[in-house]
């Protein structure tokens, strides 16, 4: 598709993201600062009069509703917002089944509450909802992702050990019979998560949905296996996000993240859940009308003292990590590659679409489960035909026309996340450098609860519709992938936007930028190719390849301009370097060499740096693996594909083995 000249001119000038662009960044995000724990109930509701889609505000309001936490102290309550919700999923809208979750918690855990005619609607939208794609029915739901899956297939065994004898009027199933299909779906995911980690790795928006989803097997499922297995799940995730958060703030690089969190760490989607957790002090009260309510009022979930004493800890720690499958590992990983429960599965839960790995399992899956008018994958009606299909060249179309589409799937992390009493860093190693990105957040480091520094190349949404315009974006994620790398303290990314162009690609943006909020430090200097920023008694450095420009419409803003670039950012402190001018003075002399014909960059620091693009980081000359074990850090050595999980910290333990179903957690024996 050719440029969008609205888009051009907005980049032009000076690409300023307002408030309707905000509200337009992601699907599942919520809206800005000041509605983080107050949402409007009147924005939820869906006229459908006017409308059989909801614009972004509705769509991104509130998936539960504030008096659930009544209802959990036996009071009563006004019930017309169980009739906006069950309103919005009877008619199937996106995100209709984050709704859902929390109405089946309502009906399993406060029937005797409920008035016997909104029990009728609850019962009316739980029995005659589309549980999962294969199931009649035309909709615009996003069933595919990490967190969709597990919350539909939650949903649907939750919904039929509810009313297992009767007879769901979608899918024509009784109770039973949609148990016992969803079950399938519930344990794979659960054994995939074990094995591989998220395939959303590291979101601070989507483990708010995992979360849920799990909370309500762990009240309410009745099948012991189900209940052990996502008890453990629930383990790991929560020690991802203690391992993985600064002072409670979760705010690692990320297979999905979108603009307001990286940029603003107090809306996290899942601040509500960290608070609870670590209890770091960063809400006046909890949301109850966000879908972590369900967490927040789990009875049954015993939480290890480990992860609690971990989501604590102060001290200085290297956290190496690897998370989900590169599209290469899918062959190795399973054994029918045309099986749409498994393999099918996985790759769209990576959102792997329209790569040359996954693109005829895509097509079949399209195909058989009709989903042609789908809003989210429509346009694959494009090669949808029977002639390419049986030729078998559509993978070579793929590799020919580069689909800007391929960027969309979330593809293995290896993390490495450094963090000290007064900053945290973190970047996914030599993550796909020159490939096309959508929502990957390589690297971030974060300073304090309101200021944080990160680089990206600007991109642009292939889609003009509600459903697909929010990534890649100015700020979300990149449009090309750079090749990042890091070691404690110092992170370096290389950025070269010159590769080919792709099909349905828009103009590419030749110059790569810098969050770097000026008014957040107390203290900043700019020189020509490097800026200099101090918080307190932590400081940090950006030096850049090219001179830095100052943005004219965002001081937060600044853009380095070319096609090849890179950025060094270091961060020291008070205690290390004395005064903030002796961390300036000493850092702006450090010798700094570029090689651009052999895209390499050496940084003469405390020690000597050399990154390759495309290699591995090398130190004094040593190369530095960045390849990495399920787990690598102070807390537990877990390698890929683990048997078993054991981690042990402050005197506590968790031990998790996912086949034998043993969990164990408590004190470190003497």
């Amino acid at each position: 598709m050719g440029a969008n000249s609205k888009e051009d001119a907005k980049q032009d000038r000076g690409n300023k993201v307002d408030a309707k662009q905000f509200a337009n960044q992601d699907r599942d995000n919520e809206a800005d600062a000041n509605q983080v724990g107050k949402q409007d109930r009147d924005n939820n509701k869906v006229d459908t009069k006017k409308s059989d889609k909801p614009d972004m505000k509705i769509k991104m309001g509130s998936k539960g509703f504030s008096d659930i936490r009544l209802l959990a102290q036996g009071k009563k309550i006004d019930e017309s917002p169980i009739y906006d919700l069950c309103e919005y999923i009877n008619l199937r809208l996106d995100c209709a089944d984050f709704r859902l979750a929390v109405i089946l918690y309502c009906l399993y855990s406060y029937r005797s509450l409920l008035s016997d005619q909104v029990l009728q609607t609850m019962e009316y939208s739980v029995l005659s909802f589309k549980y999962s794609m294969d199931e009649p029915g035309e909709d615009n739901m996003c069933y595919w992702s990490e967190n969709h899956q597990i919350l539909f297939a939650v949903e649907a065994y939750l919904a039929g050990q509810m009313y297992p004898e009767i007879k769901f009027t979608n899918s024509g199933l009784t109770g039973k019979q949609q148990m016992d299909k969803a079950r399938r779906r519930i344990i794979n995911w659960l054994k995939y998560r074990f094995l591989y980690g998220f395939t959303e790795w590291h979101s601070n928006t989507y483990y708010e949905e995992d979360i849920a989803a799990l909370s309500l097997l762990i009240d309410f499922c009745q099948e012991e296996e189900i209940r052990i297995k996502s008890k453990m799940v629930m383990d790991l995730i929560l020690l991802d996000m203690g391992m993985h958060s600064w002072k409670g703030l979760f705010c690692a690089a990320s297979g999905r993240c979108y603009e307001k969190p990286k940029k603003h760490p107090l809306v996290q989607n899942i601040l509500d859940i960290s608070e609870k957790v670590w209890g770091f002090g960063h809400i006046g009260e909890y949301d109850f009308s966000r879908i972590s309510s369900v967490f927040l009022l789990m009875k049954q979930y015993d939480l290890p003292e480990v992860i609690q004493a971990i989501g604590r800890d102060n001290q200085s720690v290297e956290i190496k990590d690897s998370m989900g499958l590169d599209l290469s590992e899918i062959p190795n990983e399973f054994s029918d590659l045309a099986d749409f429960e498994t393999t099918g599965l996985f790759l769209w839960a990576m959102e792997s679409f329209t790569n040359a790995e996954s693109i005829e399992i895509t097509l079949e899956m399209f195909e058989s489960w009709k989903m042609h008018n789908n809003s989210f994958i429509k346009d694959l009606k494009m090669v949808n035909k029977s002639l390419l299909k049986k030729s078998g060249l559509l993978p070579l179309l793929v590799r020919v026309l580069n689909p800007v589409t391929q960027g969309i799937a979330i593809q293995r992390a290896n993390t490495y996340t450094y963090k000290t009493a007064n900053y945290m860093m973190s970047t996914a190693q030599n993550h796909h450098p020159g490939s096309f990105g959508d929502q990957q957040h390589i690297w971030q480091a974060t300073l304090s609860d309101k200021l944080t520094v990160f680089t990206t190349h600007p991109g642009a949404p292939a889609f003009d519709d509600i459903d697909r315009n929010f990534s890649p974006d100015y700020w979300v994620g990149n449009g090309i992938m750079p090749y990042s790398v890091q070691h404690e303290n110092i992170h370096i990314s290389i950025y070269d936007i010159r590769m080919r162009k792709g099909f349905m690609e828009r103009k590419r943006i030749e110059y790569t930028h810098a969050w770097f909020p000026s008014e957040s430090f107390h203290e900043i200097i700019k020189k020509e190719k490097y800026l200099f920023g101090r918080i307190n008694g932590t400081y940090i450095m950006l030096a850049a390849r090219n001179p830095i420009e100052a943005s004219a419409s965002n001081p937060s803003e600044w853009i380095q301009r070319g096609k090849l670039t890179w950025w060094i950012c270091e961060i020291g402190t008070e205690e290390e370097y004395g005064d903030f001018g002796s961390f300036v003075q000493e850092l702006y002399s450090r010798e700094i060499y570029f090689d651009s014909a052999r895209r390499t960059l050496i940084y003469k620091g405390k020690h000597r740096y050399e990154a390759s693009y495309g290699k591995d980081l090398l130190i004094n000359k040593e190369p530095l693996s960045l390849e990495y074990p399920r787990l690598q850090s102070p807390y537990g050595q877990v390698p890929r594909k683990p048997e078993e999980i054991h981690i042990k910290f402050a005197g506590q333990e968790l031990y998790l083995h996912f086949d034998k179903m043993i969990r164990t957690h408590g004190k470190i024996d003497a």
